[in-house]
């Protein structure tokens, strides 16, 4: 090595210089990040996207927005890999359910009364009614059709409805108080699998609309998170009530007063129906409409020749809620849910993340790039993604996901999964020490959760023994309301929780050890209705009518100490038949903290019966 002598105050001159340039560069380069995570969510939280739902042309629009800049990216287009390059894509297509449709043929329904036809009937087969027939059933009244050993109420009690076809008031006695005790347990769904365990072939649903047309049950909605109901329901109009029950308006609002005074005096309320004798036929054809959603999936291979054959997977979801419905807090709401926070925020995160390692290509490890779609409905994207991965499982080791993290107040930062790998608690205070390029400090005051599952699509992975890291700023007013739009993002927040990812990722990149799996120690919290008791399951939300399979199982729960297994499908729980989430979550409502019950799954084509005691959540 040659020795230089430099003029001392000419070197301070040098290194000032040097050091100026690096911190200009450092601060223009975090302009253009907040900038590109600004273009990202104004457009894909614009009302051009109709609020992104899964299955809608914003949805599209939206992938095809990540797929261009995936490709401007110049990354590799991860499916289907196995094809050749050109034939590959940065979607990968999933089926999924948008609607239902009476079918040309096959549907039919005939009310007698006195053994006479009665005409002026309206039915319709709700959205979720299964197909099916019936032929000269009885009719039953049944008031709301619900029964609860919790609230002491039996609408079924003193009933025999075995083979019959039930009439039922929609809705519930308190008036469809949000904060009584009926409102959360027992819709449609609910009521048919009541119905169905009573022995009852049918449900007619009393529309609680004076114009027919506009019960929103009659528009043929279809929800594929929750599956089709236990047993064929219609909806009937008030009219077609009066010729079922023989009493007019009056007395059918009379009736309606009779029941909803149960819930305060649990009498019988039984109405004779020996003077109409009712009797019903109908058959049931509906096609469902099934469009293919997408996951977009961009790659960018690792440079070491070892370190290269494992992945890391950088994710967030791009759906949302588009105007509103199931999932909406803003009640009866048509407007557009714009999802700037959930999960605009996240999205452009990962494409702002891909284009930093893209530009640096000092990756070691191949990292993987997806933005999933479904999210909303039920995790069916990142569920799809972890069932049909673009890279092996085995050889991923870590999967990073972003979920509304454009909201940073107080710079308190959520992150889940630390008790998923046994180096995440070290790592994570390391590099809380200092965010590179943050225009603040850049140092968080984290608020840390073990658990590996969650709302989110991080519990796909973590269900596949991945481990995984959730990155979250926290709820607010305007969550799942019209009102998340991109106005009211903090980017030079978020763009603090993308430089701490960024550098979160580099360091789980670069060390040549993979992250070490943990059984995480769990917060008892999954799913996505609150109960009293917990198995501690994680169920799939994909449509099924022949059993609820179950995404994992957490460790040392009661599950767990029964002998189920992820994979396993459970078909029967607590004496009830299960064919849905719908069916499951009902069950579960109805068991109690230390009993024993049974349960019973499908496990590679056997039939296992095992006996499981929930615990208090």
């Amino acid at each position: 090595m040659k020795y230089f002598k430099i003029h001392l105050p000419l070197l301070f001159v040098i290194l000032f210089s040097v050091a100026a340039f690096a911190q200009t560069a450092a601060v223009a380069n975090s302009d253009a990040v907040e900038s590109g995570l600004r273009k990202h969510i104004e457009y894909l939280a614009s009302d051009k996207l109709e609020g992104r739902r899964t299955g809608e042309p914003g949805a599209m629009l939206a992938a095809k927005y990540i797929e261009s800049q995936f490709t401007k990216l110049k990354l590799m287009p991860g499916y289907d890999l196995k094809k050749a390059d050109a034939e590959r894509s940065y979607l990968q297509p999933y089926p999924y359910v948008t609607g239902v449709e009476i079918a040309a043929s096959g549907n039919s329904f005939r009310l007698t009364a006195n053994s006479a036809p009665v005409d002026g009937v309206l039915a319709k087969p709700v959205g979720f009614s299964p197909n099916s027939s019936v032929e000269n059933a009885p009719v039953v009244f049944a008031g709301y059709g619900i029964v609860s050993s919790e609230l002491k109420f039996d609408d079924y009690a003193n009933l025999d409805v075995t083979g019959k076809v039930v009439v039922i008031f929609d809705g519930v006695p308190d008036n469809d108080n949000p904060h009584g005790p009926f409102y959360s347990k027992f819709d449609v769904r609910t009521k048919a699998l009541i119905a169905k365990d009573k022995g009852a072939v049918g449900i007619l649903l009393i529309s609680r609309e004076d114009k027919f047309d506009d019960d929103k049950l009659t528009r043929l909605g279809y929800d594929q998170s929750l599956g089709e109901a236990a047993i064929p329901t219609f909806v009937i109009s008030r009219n077609t009530a009066w010729s079922v029950l023989g009493i007019d308006e009056k007395g059918l609002k009379f009736l309606e007063q009779l029941e909803t005074a149960k819930k305060d005096d649990p009498a019988d309320v039984h109405i004779n129906l020996k003077d109409t004798r009712p009797s019903v036929s109908f058959k049931v054809n509906l096609v469902k409409r099934s469009v293919n959603a997408y996951n977009v999936v961009g790659i960018l291979p690792g440079n070491d020749p070892v370190l290269k054959n494992e992945a890391i997977v950088i994710g967030a979801h791009y759906d949302h809620l588009g105007h509103g419905g199931q999932g909406s807090l803003a009640a009866n709401s048509t407007e557009i849910h714009h999802g700037a926070d959930d999960n605009a925020s996240g999205t452009a995160a990962v494409i702002e993340l891909a284009r930093q390692f893209a530009k640096d290509k000092n990756n070691k490890r191949t990292l993987i790039f997806v933005c999933f779609s479904g999210e909303e409905e039920g995790l069916f994207g990142s569920n799809f993604y972890v069932n049909n991965p673009v890279f092996p499982l085995d050889k991923t080791v870590a999967m990073i996901n972003m979920d509304m993290i454009g909201r940073l107040n107080d710079n308190k930062l959520t992150i889940g999964g630390m008790g998923t790998a046994s180096e995440w608690a070290e790592l994570i205070k390391r590099n809380n020490d200092f965010v590179a390029g943050a225009k603040s400090s850049g140092i968080f005051t984290l608020q840390l959760n073990e658990d590996g599952f969650g709302p989110s699509d991080h519990s796909s992975f973590y269900g596949k023994k991945i481990p995984v890291l959730f990155f979250f700023t926290g709820t607010h007013n305007d969550y799942h309301k019209p009102t998340d739009t991109a106005d009211k993002i903090n980017y030079e927040g978020e763009l603090s929780v993308l430089n701490y990812v960024a550098a979160i990722t580099k360091a789980i990149d670069q060390n040549p050890q993979r992250p070490t799996y943990t059984v995480a120690k769990s917060s008892m919290t999954g799913g996505r209705t609150g109960f009293n008791i917990s198995l501690g399951t994680i169920p799939n939300y994909a449509d099924a009518t022949d059993g609820l399979l179950l995404d994992g199982v957490r460790d040392g729960s009661p599950a767990a100490k029964a002998g189920v297994k992820a994979g396993d499908k459970v078909v029967k729980l607590a004496g009830h038949e299960v064919r849905n989430v719908m069916d499951y979550t009902y069950i579960l409502g109805e068991m109690k903290a230390g009993e024993e019950y049974e349960i019973v799954v499908l496990r590679g084509g056997e039939k296992l019966t095992m006996k499981i005691v929930p615990v208090k959540r």
